[in-house]
């Protein structure tokens, strides 16, 4: 029968890897959205004067356009 020390210091160790893991999971959830929200804030930016919205074209497309 195992002692109550061993025991204590089990759960302490499977109790802080809970943790550990809630932190690792706290912290990709947070710069997860931290991306999302500059990946926002990139589109949202205006084209400047030089740039012309264009469609989603590719690079091919892009050469053959008549001005």
């Amino acid at each position: 029968m195992p002692s109550p020390q061993n025991v204590y210091t089990a759960l302490s160790l499977i109790s802080l890897g809970g943790l550990v893991g809630m932190g690792v999971a706290v912290g990709s959830g947070v710069s997860m959205m931290a991306m999302a929200m500059a990946e926002e804030e990139a589109k949202m930016v205006a084209p400047s004067v030089v740039e012309k919205p264009s469609a989603s074209r590719g690079f091919a497309a892009s050469v053959t356009e008549r001005r």
